[in-house]
């Protein structure tokens, strides 16, 4: 028996926008069409001494949708709870119970639900395969279900959905919200100048607007001409500041944590989106993403990169506590404190974060990442209780090895080497490795500044920069004489 019927109405939306009869309808269809499919079958399946029900369920009834349809969700979930609590009931009668949970199936249905290149790349951005499913592959999964080579299955999620519910570990790591950026967002990242929006700017900022400005409304029409204009990604930046309270703001693969010096606090904390557009502008690792993201690959993607801007709820991190961890063909053969800074206690639990550390990565990441090569960033709770997963980057030399050296992560033999967890010795150890200058020092003053450097002392430097502002001011008297 295969309980597929189902519907997913146009005009389901979120608790607000969802109209009563559109939530009726959905329930009586998705909901009770089961149970009475399921009510008649286990009635002919005693006779016949057995069977398998299959329960089409979907993938939003375990993580939700990104696209809100709370009734589809809704009725979803109820399926689930329904064909689990089946299959315990009825399994001692030889009666199977199973829900197959696709992912996004190129149907009709979903295709005229997902009716803008907007929503199917918001739904796309979080499959793994990146495309939709076919319906072929679901039949195969009904068919294995339904048959005796799933003698022994019951009670079960049967998921074919292209990786994306394991590619979202519950309970493991932040809350986040992915908003999938328009190619014109992009192009706005790259374009020359800072040119930000009103809303979320400090007071400061304004003021200083204000006595810069002259009398030519000139500037005041350029201001508006070239203030950014992209309301939808505004609003899913305000919506989830206003779930989360305050927002940690990166790209696909990197924060904009080179630029968090230009914000108010000096940290990557967002509460508007101001501050969002602020730090991403600002930041040389941003660029990168956009723009070097493949330099390190062998070859480049055929088609155009869809980027995505991901707002991670605001947590205090103690940095002290972060740590960067890198696996090579599915082993973890190294970890790193990532903050260059010497903290004494972290010595005296060495062994206890390794052992927990790796803990973590057997139970939650090794077989849930399909990967064989990766670097993953973790936080240990002060208590030292529970580890949460930050990140995943590349296992390039465009990812940072702090403590390690790529040429000896390269060369890591796994069948002789250990792997071991690093961390700062001494504050001489952490004083040579930071230098003088602060963190991203380089990142806080315009690349021209650094050319004229090239090395020299900073007498020499000093003489060096006097004589370019003295070039440039004769340059400018000589257009003005002209």
């Amino acid at each position: 028996m295969f309980n597929n019927a189902g519907i997913m109405h146009p005009q389901d939306d979120n608790a607000l926008n969802t109209e009563e009869r559109i939530w009726d309808l959905t329930m009586d269809i998705n909901v009770k069409g089961v149970w009475y499919g399921c009510k008649h079958a286990i009635i002919a399946m005693r006779k016949s001494g057995g069977g398998s029900i299959i329960n089409t369920a979907s993938f939003v009834a375990i993580m939700g949708a990104a696209t809100p349809q709370l009734a589809y969700t809704a009725s979803k979930g109820a399926v689930l709870a329904m064909t689990r609590e089946l299959a315990m009931v009825h399994a001692r009668e030889n009666i199977r119970f199973n829900s197959l949970c696709p992912g996004p199936i190129r149907t009709p249905l979903l295709m005229d639900f997902l009716n803008t290149p907007e929503k199917k790349n918001r739904r796309l951005v979080h499959v793994p395969q990146g495309r939709f499913g076919e319906a072929i592959e679901q039949a195969k999964g009904a068919l294995f279900l339904a048959s005796d080579d799933s003698s022994y299955v019951t009670g079960t999620d049967f998921r074919v959905d292209g990786g994306l519910c394991a590619a979202y570990v519950v309970n493991i790591t932040f809350k986040s919200t992915v908003v999938p950026l328009p190619f014109e967002f992009v192009d706005y990242l790259n374009a020359d100048g800072i040119y930000l929006p009103t809303e979320g700017q400090p007071l400061a900022a304004a003021t200083i607007e204000d006595l810069d400005s002259d009398d030519d409304d000139r500037l005041h029409d350029n201001d508006q001409v070239n203030t950014p204009d992209f309301p939808a990604v505004d609003e899913a930046i305000r919506r989830a500041i206003d779930d989360y309270g305050a927002a940690f703001v990166k790209l696909n693969w990197s924060s904009p944590r080179d630029a968090a010096w230009i914000s108010t606090d000096q940290s990557l904390k967002c509460t508007s989106p101001f501050d969002v557009y602020l730090l991403l502008k600002s930041s040389d690792f941003v660029n990168h993403d956009l723009n070097h993201a493949f330099d390190d690959c062998a070859d480049s993607p055929t088609d155009p990169v869809t980027y995505t801007l991901v707002l991670r709820k605001w947590h205090d991190l103690q940095p002290s506590l972060e740590f960067r961890c890198f696996v090579k063909q599915k082993e973890l053969i190294g970890i790193t404190q990532r903050d260059m800074t010497y903290y004494e206690f972290l010595n005296g639990i060495k062994d206890e974060l390794e052992d927990k550390i790796h803990a973590f990565f057997e139970d939650h990441i090794r077989d849930g990442v399909t990967m064989e090569n990766y670097v993953f960033d973790v936080y240990v709770q002060q208590n030292r209780q529970r580890v949460w997963l930050v990140d995943f980057n590349p296992f390039a030399p465009s990812t940072d090895s702090y403590l390690f050296d790529w040429e000896e992560l390269a060369a890591f033999d796994l069948e002789k080497a250990e792997s071991d967890l690093r961390v700062l010795e001494s504050p001489q150890d952490a004083n040579f490795r930071q230098g003088c200058a602060p963190r991203f020092a380089a990142n806080m003053v315009p690349k021209d500044v650094i050319d004229l450097s090239d090395g020299r002392s900073i007498a020499e430097f000093a003489e060096e920069f006097q004589r370019a502002m003295a070039m440039q001011l004769n340059d400018s008297d000589s257009d003005s004489e002209e």
